[in-house]
């Protein structure tokens, strides 16, 4: 079987074992991203690449937790994400040539400020909702968090997300 996505969501869930923020992290990542790749109509080959690095974006966290006395920070988890993506895609049967491009990803999806592709952007968008859903963000960093949307789905969920944060938080 190739490109056993299945498997690749079940083999994360369980490096995670049953932490309980990290894993519904992954579902929630995973299910936007999904989403938002077939709102904005990715091809095919795009939306597979998309649903594994939405899977596997944050994967080095639990690594660099546990290595690094609990210090997760980002350029650990860029130092550390490639033997992890990599080890977890051959094992559930990634194309070879799939693989540069979802370590890519996985790599980038932090870096706001670079140039990115269509599949990179819809990738930080669905983080950055669910982020926003998971640490209520304040009303100054969500006006900065909405300047880095560029697809209309995303904009749109995002856009309901914090009527939603308002809603909940009793903000008007």
């Amino acid at each position: 079987m190739i490109n056993n996505e299945a498997y690749l969501l079940y083999s994360a869930l369980c490096y995670e074992r049953g932490h309980c923020r990290r894993t519904q992290h992954i579902l929630k990542v995973y299910a936007l991203a999904k989403l938002l790749g077939e709102q904005e109509r990715i091809s095919t080959e795009e939306q597979q690449i998309l649903k594994a690095a939405a899977i596997l974006h944050d994967i080095a966290i639990k690594y660099c937790k546990d290595n690094y006395d609990g210090d997760a920070g980002q350029e650990k988890q860029k130092k550390e994400a490639p033997h992890l993506v990599n080890s977890f895609l051959q094992e559930a049967n990634y194309l070879p040539s799939y693989i540069p491009r979802i370590l890519e990803l996985v790599v980038k999806h932090h870096d706001y400020d670079a140039p990115k592709d269509r599949t990179l952007q819809i990738l930080m968008e669905a983080d950055l909702i669910i982020n926003c859903y998971e640490n209520c963000q304040s009303s100054g960093k969500i006006r900065c968090i909405k300047d880095f949307f560029q697809t209309s789905s995303g904009k749109k969920l995002f856009d309901l997300c914090v009527e939603g944060i308002k809603e909940r938080e009793g903000f008007s």
